[in-house]
């Protein structure tokens, strides 16, 4: 008997303290964030694109696109663009040249931020450095999704872009919670994603029924449609982000039914790498 009454005892306290919790999140308030990056038609159409052509074509058929940028960085503190999962092919090379050659230092390191610029760009020949795309497109906005979370690389981001008139135009978005919140103690000009622990932070305290008391210190709300082959998101999420007053950006939209999904959210940004597909879902006809 005694051990029921403690167990209801302690529900009783945790509910409290949920209900509590809950209670006080949702007498927050909250203001709208305000940006020139945001400026323009709604929708904002952001596009991946991983080379100085691609960005070309992209802004030929939609000039206000914002563009989505993979952010790596070199042993020598180079950044430049390339997709994340394109590391196998230059280490696949360096492994095979330093199998044919045991007694040459040739493959220096398993990751590509050991090998320098010089080398990273004689592979991929069409890999651009970050700079190139301020310098080359001076009216565009970026959103530069930092992949590498290597030593210094929230200084390295800064200094290499901020004499080109970074301030307006640039988002930075991050799967690396600390890689955001090291740039934005130099930049708080610039505006913020989300990580991918402030997804698991937001699913986990929906399931815990005190979402609304969930911090969440990001800008805009950037989620793909799935997060470790679950939802990243939910209707409940997306109704928060919402009373907080923050844009809400999804994708890759990668079929009709996540643009449906995107449009039912009044998604404020479709993210996609298949622009041409995009403009055919928004009835834009076919890019020319």
């Amino acid at each position: 008997m005694r051990i029921f009454f403690i167990t209801v005892a302690s529900l009783v306290v945790v509910g409290i303290i949920i209900l509590s919790a809950r209670i006080w999140g949702l007498g927050q308030n909250y203001k709208a964030y305000e940006h020139a990056f945001f400026s323009g038609a709604t929708p904002l159409i952001i596009v991946k694109a991983d080379t100085l052509e691609k960005t070309q074509e992209a802004l030929k058929a939609k000039p206000d696109a914002v563009i989505w940028l993979d952010v790596r960085f070199s042993r020598d503190k180079i950044p430049f663009i390339l997709a994340a999962g394109r590391d196998s092919e230059f280490l696949d090379m360096k492994r095979k040249e330093q199998e044919a050659n045991p007694n040459t230092p040739i493959m220096i390191g398993g990751k590509l931020s050991e090998y320098p610029w010089e080398q990273i760009n004689e592979f991929y020949k069409t890999t651009p450095a970050l700079k190139e795309y301020y310098e080359q497109f001076p009216q565009t906005r970026f959103i530069l999704n930092v992949v590498d979370n290597v030593a210094d690389a929230h200084t390295t981001l800064v200094n290499t872009i901020q004499d080109l008139k970074p301030n307006e135009r640039t988002l930075i978005q991050s799967d690396a919670l600390i890689l955001m919140t090291s740039i934005k103690e130099i930049k708080p000009e610039w505006v913020y994603g989300t990580s991918t622990p402030d997804l698991m932070r937001l699913l986990t305290f929906d399931s815990m029924w005190i979402l609304p008391s969930t911090q969440f210190s990001g800008d805009v709300f950037i989620a793909p449609f799935t997060l470790m082959k679950r939802p990243a998101f939910n209707d409940d999420i997306i109704e928060e982000m919402r009373r907080r007053k923050k844009r809400i950006f999804l994708g890759p939209i990668q079929s009709e039914s996540q643009f449906a999904e995107a449009s039912r959210y009044k998604a404020d940004g479709l993210i996609t790498d298949n622009l041409p597909q995009l403009l055919d879902l928004l009835g834009q006809g076919p890019v020319q």
